[in-house]
């Protein structure tokens, strides 16, 4: 009989935390509009640099894409997470001086995809 009370406990915790995580996600996912403009708003800034002859790189662009490529994953978004990191790695090989613009911009625009299909996929 105890058993049974014990079985009941970790099911009603699992409902629980089931509940607690779906939030959560929901939550990652309602923030990806304000995550994907403050890309766009970087990428811009980059770009202008770069046409003046400055190129350097947004900080927030890196932070950005770095707690993207860390995070989404962990809320299931692996495809999300794969173009975050992608981003991340080319930040960190070419800092502090993007010199192949096309290739970071293809690299964001696949970012900015896989955030679009993450926001209305889920949208409820």
């Amino acid at each position: 009989m105890q058993w049974y009370f014990l079985e009941v406990q970790l099911a009603i915790l699992s409902e629980q935390a089931q509940k607690l995580i779906a939030i959560q996600r929901r939550r990652y996912i309602d923030s990806m509009p304000a995550k994907r403009q403050v890309i766009m708003q970087c990428m811009s800034q980059v770009t202008a640099a770069i046409d003046n002859g400055e190129p350097e790189l947004c900080d927030l662009l890196f932070q950005q894409v770095h707690r993207l490529a860390g995070s989404a994953g962990s809320y299931g978004f692996e495809t999300l997470g794969q173009a975050a990191s992608a981003v991340d790695a080319y930040l960190i090989a070419h800092a502090p001086e993007p010199t192949k613009l096309p290739e970071l911009g293809s690299l964001l625009q696949t970012l900015v995809d896989e955030i679009d299909k993450v926001v209305f996929k889920n949208d409820a």
